[in-house]
Parts: C-alpha cells; sequence; structure tokens
C-alpha cells in the first residue's frame, strides 16, 4: 500500500477533531496555514483571518511534507508578526534542497510560540494491516538520532485504539 504524506496543518487539525469526536477533549488548536494561493500575503489580510497572529508570538515553518526544517534553519521561533510576516514572504517560492530532494516552499504553517523544555513525537501511518500509532518522548530536530526510542502499537482496520492500548504505548515511551 502506498504511504501519502499530509501537511502538518492539516495533520494536526484531524487530530485535534479526532479527540474531540473520540473523548470529548478539545485542544483549542490556533494554527493556521499560509499560502499565496489566496491572494497576496500581507499582515492587514492575516490579522482579518487570524486575529490572534497580533496578540502573541509565532512560530512559522513550512509546511512542505519533509522533515529536518530546524536543521536547514527553515523555523522561525518566538517571532512577532512583522518578523513572521518578513519570514514568510523571504521564503516564499524560495528554493530548497532537503535530504537531496530541491523544491520550492509554497506553504507555511504558524501557530503560538510556547516555551518549552521537551518535544515528542508523533506519527500516524495507514498500512494494510492497519494504522500504525508510533509515539516518543524524544521529538524535535533530534528525532532522526533517536529511532530506536520510537515505540508503535498497530490497530487492526475496524478495531478502536483503546485506552490499554494508549496506557502501554506511553508506559514503552518512557513517559
Amino acid at each position: 500500500m502506498a504511504r501519502k504524506k499530509i501537511r502538518e496543518f492539516d495533520g494536526k487539525r484531524m487530530i485535534a477533531a479526532a479527540l474531540k469526536r473520540g473523548i470529548g477533549m478539545d485542544l483549542l488548536l490556533k494554527i493556521a496555514q499560509v499560502s499565496d494561493e489566496s491572494g497576496s500575503i500581507n499582515k492587514q489580510n492575516l490579522v482579518k483571518l487570524y486575529p490572534w497572529f497580533d496578540e502573541v508570538k509565532l512560530v512559522v515553518k513550512p509546511d512542505m511534507l519533509f522533515g529536518k526544517r530546524g536543521k536547514n534553519n527553515l523555523v522561525l521561533l518566538n517571532a512577532s508578526l512583522d518578523q513572521a510576516l518578513d519570514f514568510i514572504l523571504n521564503k516564499m517560492h524560495s528554493e530548497v534542497e532537503v535530504g537531496g530532494v530541491t523544491g520550492k516552499l509554497t506553504h507555511f504553517v504558524v501557530e503560538p510560540f510556547l516555551p518549552h523544555d521537551e518535544e515528542y513525537y508523533l506519527c500516524v501511518q495507514t498500512q494494510r494491516e492497519g494504522d500504525l500509532i508510533s509515539f516518543s518522548c524524544t521529538g524535535g530536530m533530534e528525532i532522526e538520532e533517536n529511532w530506536d526510542r520510537v515505540k508503535s502499537v498497530l490497530v487492526p482496520p475496524g478495531d478502536e485504539f483503546r485506552s490499554e492500548e494508549i496506557h502501554s504505548l506511553l508506559l514503552s515511551a518512557d513517559v
């Protein structure tokens, strides 16, 4: 079965919707995807669409289906709206090479900046045998160096991801 990646923006919205539907947890997700497909990118339009852009510090990164964004200086942290807008406009349509593949940046994900000491890794892959859910307490820029700490559980087609499996996965990942 072929694998198809999805953008971080879409993945986070899907997880938030599933948590709300499944266990009633509302993440109050603040996330935006910025591209120039719908016209010009400017401060007035962005604040009209996302009023919180002008109220908090921001994180900006390409939403381009590749990893190692931090290691390639493609992540802007703790930015004002003006800094975020400059970053997007300077990087939009620029050509980058990551892992031997070259392409132009066209989409960016923007979120509130939240200072933190730890990052986690979560991956959901649909396979012929079911959905493979992988998790690690060592996410972030160094995830590739810590693949041995990623733990996974397979949920067969038609089955639900039960709380015992969640508990087991978290315990095995040293949470």
